[in-house]
């Protein structure tokens, strides 16, 4: 077993459902400002979870074992992420089927009630007088 991810981000994955193992690590070439450095070390580090469809590249730092840290502890902050988020739309998805199952309350049913019936007197009044007799 590899040193990476450490041990406490390799929990953190494992509890969010993500083997480490599936993880593909890459090095890279770092782009931008940096000089001599970025240009003949690959400190750029990309980390790609295909099960999840999930792509981190971190080039923020100057080492690479700085970029490869923070590449591991960003890809457990947007698993983290997609978790909660799939826990909210559940939780959304549940409280609306609720509130449309629920009941009407009795003060909204007299309402309708009350409607219909000065519904009825208005189209009752609009009979043609004639015609009854």
């Amino acid at each position: 077993m590899s040193a990476f991810p450490p041990d406490y981000i390799r929990a953190h994955l494992l509890a969010l459902g993500c083997d480490p193992a599936r993880v593909e690590e890459a090095f890279i070439h770092s782009g931008g400002a940096g000089g001599q450095n970025v240009n003949k070390v690959a400190t750029c580090v990309q980390l790609r979870y295909v099960p999840r469809n999930i792509l981190v590249k971190m080039q923020e730092h100057r080492t690479q074992a700085a970029n490869r840290l923070a590449a591991w502890k960003l890809l457990a902050t947007q698993l983290q992420r997609m978790r909660d988020r799939e826990a909210r739309e559940r939780r959304a998805a549940r409280e609306l089927k609720r509130r449309q199952n629920a009941p009407r309350p009795r003060g909204v049913k007299k309402q309708f009630v009350e409607l219909k019936r000065r519904r009825a007197k208005t189209r009752s009044q609009r009979r043609d007088i004639g015609a009854e007799e």
